[in-house]
């Protein structure tokens, strides 16, 4: 069986096809066989900390389950980056905020959701586990999820807090809002007032639970976010737009990564 491979010499880098025997193919792992990506800084939210982001010795990287950007190869490629440049990273994993997803892009009900949600989050486990592993000695990773956080007498008081905020500030709520119609801009266009109006208040659930999380994360001295996207949101408030929003979400730093195939 022939596959692409990247063969050095004297420090060339050829890629041409050679022939790999059955067995070293199977005990390849599956994100090099899914091809290399490179993670590079694509902005820092806000600007002025682009330059210090990297003092911190720990991050925390948010995982969006069902999302190719975490797919095995793109996974290594961000813990690749992080582990050459924070001592410890909690990794987030976005089981139960997930539930969502697939009310609105499955039409699950909810209590059928829920469920299905939580076994994605450990499915995500379970397969990365060995990966983040292997950077033992590197980097100390750590799974968290979205679940066990939501548990806490912490979120909750976040909650209230930035669903008060949201509902009192029509500045804050418009962002939001409009947060969620672009993640929805491919099915508004073709669906009528009702069906649009449940979709985007949807999305501002998920949001606002994201940011009673996040702010859970920076209260516990996790004050940096990878992730491999953006947040208009989170930018604006790390920009100084919404000066009354939680003082854990303007002390948070976004960094949005893009992945290149190498």
């Amino acid at each position: 069986m022939e596959w692409q491979r990247e063969i050095q010499s004297d420090g060339i880098v050829d890629s041409r096809t050679v022939e790999l025997p059955i067995y070293e193919y199977e005990r390849t792992p599956a994100y090099e066989r899914a091809g290399r990506y490179r993670a590079q800084v694509a902005f820092v939210s806000p600007p002025s900390r682009r330059s210090s982001f990297e003092s911190e010795t720990e991050c925390f990287l948010g995982v969006s389950l069902e999302n190719r950007n975490f797919e095995p190869a793109r996974f290594h490629a961000l813990l690749e980056w992080i582990a050459r440049r924070f001592a410890k990273c909690k990794i987030l994993i976005g089981d139960s905020i997930h539930r969502i997803t697939l009310e609105t892009k499955l039409g699950l009900l909810a209590e059928v959701a829920l469920p299905a949600a939580l076994k994605s989050g450990r499915e995500f486990i379970d397969e990365h586990r060995s990966l983040v592993e292997s950077y033992r000695g590197t980097t100390e990773f750590e799974f968290v999820t979205c679940q066990d956080i939501q548990k806490t007498s912490a979120y909750a008081q976040y909650s209230r807090h930035i669903r008060d905020y949201f509902d009192r500030t029509p500045e804050f709520k418009d962002s939001v809002e409009a947060f969620g119609r672009h993640y929805h801009r491919s099915d508004l266009d073709e669906i009528g007032h009702n069906r649009s109006t449940y979709l985007i208040r949807r999305s501002c659930d998920y949001f606002l639970e994201e940011f009673a999380i996040f702010s859970c994360l920076v209260k516990d001295g996790n004050a940096v976010m990878v992730y491999p996207g953006s947040f208009s949101t989170l930018a604006e408030i790390a920009d100084g737009v919404f000066p009354t929003v939680l003082p854990e979400l303007q002390a948070l730093t976004v960094v949005s990564i893009k992945l290149k195939r190498r």
